[in-house]
């Protein structure tokens, strides 16, 4: 249980730092919309660019918070939470523009994914 939970951190946290880091210009089959690039995503969902940065510094420390849950494990929860609440905004961002399976699923995996470390930290930790 310990090994699922720990590599659910990693995961999340890298696929996370790689997408609002060095894939943000990136295309992508995952794309909201018709969206080229991480803007264009964002504009397809009538948000700004200010917006995105927003959203992205927030993910960005949620990631952070996870990966220092390794040496601080009350970090994995603010993380997580954090993270979980973002990916159901991605999620309804995707259904509200007629996104269908194939780009929404990422944002699925993610939600998923951080419920699971949520419940695993509790099991191991409370």
């Amino acid at each position: 249980m310990r090994f699922i939970y720990r590599t659910l951190i990693v995961i999340v946290a890298l696929t996370v730092l790689g997408v609002w880091t060095f894939r943000m210009k990136a295309g992508s089959i995952f794309r909201g919309g018709d969206a080229t690039n991480m803007l264009e995503e964002f504009q397809a969902y009538g948000l700004t660019e200010t917006q995105m940065y927003i959203v992205g510094f927030f993910k960005i420390t949620a990631a952070i918070l996870l990966l220092l849950g390794f040496r601080f494990k009350r970090l994995v929860v603010i993380g997580a939470s954090t993270m979980a609440v973002f990916m159901s905004g991605a999620i309804f961002m995707h259904l509200s523009i007629g996104d269908g399976i194939i780009p929404t699923l990422p944002s699925s995996w993610m939600l998923f994914c951080c419920i699971t470390i949520l419940i695993l930290h509790k099991r191991l930790f409370l």
